[in-house]
């Protein structure tokens, strides 16, 4: 179970996502190229053995447009990982607009797994919720947005994956987010446990395993990541992502080589 959304403030904008799993460590796996980067999504997000792990297109990501993107688990049924959708977005999209348009046309070629996807430009956002072959995309007028385990415009069902930590997530995330002005209050909201141990970030039977935040500033992004429980490693690595006027070999050697975990990059 994930925890995502989206800030706009005067010096720039913020994608963050806690990503949770059903074991207690994760290791990401990175695609760096010049035009777009991604952590690679899994098909068996809530497996217990890495050995198994199935990659499949992108958990989240950005794209040397400034667009960026992330996405969240709803319901397990039969389908294509939504993760594509997202990889789909980021590859084939230049703004919140066109990404959503992108996703739009994806979703014509077969089900998917049910999702939630979190857009966000120099301009625009959008919240993207997937069932199935049935889209809702909606633009929303205001500056931030949050996400967590099940769909708000197409309604909640008792069938979701989660039907416990979900709502209480989602209205801890989103009286936070209306505070937020800055980029640590994005830190202090993945940290925080208003639920006690299923809170936003997770101790239960699913553990928050990489917290992140993309940060838009000027020419440049940034990604501030930090692997395990926030709230047990609150030192983030601040890392400057390599797209674009910012590409070289020598910069993603350097970002792979500051980035924790231990298979970064992603497979031939």
């Amino acid at each position: 179970m994930c925890t995502t959304g989206a800030l706009r403030t005067d010096t720039g904008y913020f994608l963050f996502k806690n990503k949770d799993f059903g074991r207690v460590r994760f290791e990401d796996r990175l695609v760096i190229e010049e035009d777009v980067f991604g952590i690679a999504g899994v098909k068996t997000w809530a497996g217990t053995d890495p050995d198994l792990d199935r990659f499949s297109g992108f958990s989240l990501g950005a794209n040397r447009h400034g667009l960026l993107c992330c996405d969240s688990n709803v319901r397990t049924v039969p389908g294509l990982n939504y993760d594509r959708l997202t990889e789909i977005a980021l590859r084939e999209g230049t703004d919140v607009r066109s990404g959503v348009a992108v996703v739009e046309r994806a979703m014509k070629r077969g089900p998917y797994v049910w999702g939630n996807l979190v857009l966000i430009d120099q301009s625009g956002l959008a919240t993207v919720e997937v069932r199935g072959q049935q889209l809702k995309a909606t633009f929303h007028p205001t500056d931030r947005v949050a996400r967590s385990n099940h769909h708000v415009e197409l309604g909640a069902t008792s069938e979701d994956d989660d039907t416990v930590t979900t709502g209480p997530r989602l209205r801890s995330t989103s009286r936070r987010l209306r505070d937020a002005r800055r980029l640590s209050d994005i830190f202090e909201l993945q940290e925080s446990h208003d639920q006690g141990d299923s809170g936003i970030c997770n101790h239960s039977s699913y553990n928050t395993v990489y917290s992140y935040v993309f940060e838009s500033a000027g020419a440049s992004i940034f990604l501030h990541v930090t692997q395990g429980k926030p709230c047990q490693n609150p030192e983030r690595k601040a890392l400057r992502l390599p797209l674009g006027a910012d590409w070289s070999p020598e910069a993603v050697l350097a970002l792979q080589d500051a980035y924790p975990s231990s298979r970064v990059p992603a497979p031939v």
